[in-house]
């Protein structure tokens, strides 16, 4: 079988862009825009792209571990699967965190109530003494 690689310009570009990314993620994590560990899975995740694009014996071994013809498909495929696991994970934390806003936005009802059935006791008793000075 012959085998397809990608071109030295394909890496070089790809090795650019990650350094880009990383960069980024980087001025991210300084502004405080991006939870740590999260910047973390995106950096290990960046590193890991270089160490594939950078060694062809790795990026072969995994096109073939998984079946697939081209080394650029191998990529893709790792790129939806990570994707499909970040959307996994943000589809928890959202239902986590909705969970935690009902119970929230609950709590404080039942707060707002028994504060105003303590108004309401409260303008009672005042009105209550005005009627007995009177």
């Amino acid at each position: 079988m012959f085998e397809f690689g990608i071109s030295l310009r394909g890496k070089l570009v790809i090795v650019f862009l990650v350094i880009i990314f990383i960069g980024f993620i980087f001025s991210l994590l300084k502004k405080q825009k991006i939870s740590e560990t999260l910047g973390l899975i995106w950096l290990a995740v960046s590193i890991a792209v270089i160490i594939m694009i950078s060694s062809s014996t790795i990026l072969m071994g995994f096109t073939h571990l998984i079946g697939a013809q081209y080394p650029a498909s191998a990529l893709t495929m790792m790129g939806l699967l990570f994707i499909t696991s970040l959307l996994l994970y943000f589809t928890l934390k959202i239902s986590t965190l909705t969970r935690k806003f009902k119970s929230l936005v609950q709590q404080s009802a039942l707060k707002e109530i028994e504060w105003q059935k303590r108004i309401d006791t409260l303008q009672n008793e005042i009105r209550r003494l005005q009627h007995e000075r009177k």
